[in-house]
């Protein structure tokens, strides 16, 4: 599986931007076994509307933290509930709710509180930035770039992080001009500005400049290599120059920097699977699903670490999860009919598959095609050994 996944800030920004109400030590602690609805014990009992928020925002963030490759949204909801109902004039307590909801791929509900927490502070950037990436997760790019610059609009144009949010959308959509032009915002602000310069980079590495990319890259990771997402986007660099080696000690330092960074994390169970490493891949696979379970590459990859895992009917479904999501997934579909065929025994499941694919890919391949040799019996089935 060779997909390399950039960062920009709008990836960024979802992952950094969680559940700030909680103080640093909260985040650092190790979960916990959640109490999720428990009032906490008589000699730390709070008194105050702030300190019982204080208390269910972080015990909602340690039911965010992923455990056995899962994480328990339910719970992570209702304390974030709990938190409003005892300070309901907190806006970012409604953000984080908002970003429970996101995470677990509620979008209705994560917009319904990113607009609470907005109609409570105008000023309050981070609700707009991951309301703004809901849509463009959806390739909505225009109506993400229109939440963005309504905000800008309100005495508010000034605001980097979500000027670096609308470089990050046109890069999406493919328009380097206007990209360039909201970073130009930022950097005239200050030509130092570290979230900017990643943009840049990766703006001239979408452009093909390799040169230009490289050395803003560059640029950016001596001004702060522990920030996670420009080490991601050294990895980046280096994996699009074939050279594995070196990407992985920047994807690995990402992680290093963020343990949950979802772009790091996908490119290390990516570059992970292309070697056999299903172990690595299947790890790395679940904490972008915890945070993003929507992401079909992800679970295409989560897919193909199962089968090599010898979790022959858990990979199964996860390519249905994905199927059923994109009905004309076409590494979906293809996967899903080596598996069919090569472990589960499944011939005719196997060949309806891999009928489904060349139809999805054009109705037409050369004869020595690898799927043509599945459909004529001509490929020689080395089975995946289970493991304990």
């Amino acid at each position: 599986m060779k997909k390399i996944v950039l960062s920009f800030l709008l990836v960024f920004s979802l992952i950094l931007a969680s559940c700030g109400t909680a103080p640093e030590k909260a985040q650092e602690d190790k979960p916990a076994q959640a109490k999720q609805s428990e009032a906490p014990v008589a000699k730390t009992k709070p008194k105050e509307p702030e300190d019982w928020a204080k208390y269910y925002t972080e015990e909602g963030i340690k039911a965010l933290e992923v455990k056995d490759g899962k994480v328990n949204f339910d719970a992570a909801i209702k304390n974030f509930e709990l938190a409003i109902e005892a300070f309901p004039t907190a806006p970012i307590l409604h953000y984080n709710l908002g970003l429970a909801y996101q995470r677990k791929g509620d979008d209705q509900n994560a917009v319904k509180n990113y607009n609470k927490a907005l109609e409570l502070d105008p000023k309050y950037s981070l609700p707009v930035i991951n309301k703004a990436a809901i849509y463009a997760n959806k390739l909505e790019y225009n109506r993400a770039i229109e939440v963005c610059e309504k905000f800008l609009e309100k005495e508010n144009d000034k605001d980097k992080g979500v000027l670096s949010a609308v470089a990050g959308f046109y890069l999406l959509k493919g328009d380097y001009i206007n990209a360039i032009q909201s970073v130009r915002k930022i950097l005239i602000q200050d030509q130092a500005d570290v979230d900017a310069l990643k943009n840049l980079g990766m703006i001239y590495f979408k452009k093909n400049d390799a040169g230009l990319a490289s050395m803003v890259t560059t640029n950016s990771y001596n001004l702060k290599s522990d920030d996670a997402g420009i080490a991601n986007n050294r990895g980046v660099l280096y994996s699009a120059q074939n050279d594995d080696s070196l990407a992985m000690l920047y994807f690995t330092r990402a992680i290093a920097n963020d343990p949950k960074n979802k772009s790091a994390n996908f490119n290390v169970g990516s570059i992970a699977m292309k070697y056999g490493d299903a172990e690595t891949a299947y790890e790395r696979f679940s904490v972008v699903l915890s945070q993003d379970p929507d992401n079909l590459n992800a679970r295409i990859g989560l897919a193909m670490a199962l089968r090599g895992l010898g979790r022959f009917e858990d990979a199964e479904k996860e390519y249905l999860a994905v199927l059923q999501k994109d009905p004309n997934n076409a590494v979906a579909t293809f996967n899903l009919a080596v598996l069919y065929n090569d472990h589960m025994n499944k011939q005719v499941e196997a060949k309806r598959n891999f009928r489904k694919y060349i139809s999805i890919t054009g109705g037409s391949l050369p004869a020595d095609h690898i799927v043509n040799q599945y459909l004529s019996d001509k490929v020689n089935i080395r089975p995946v050994e289970k493991t304990e």
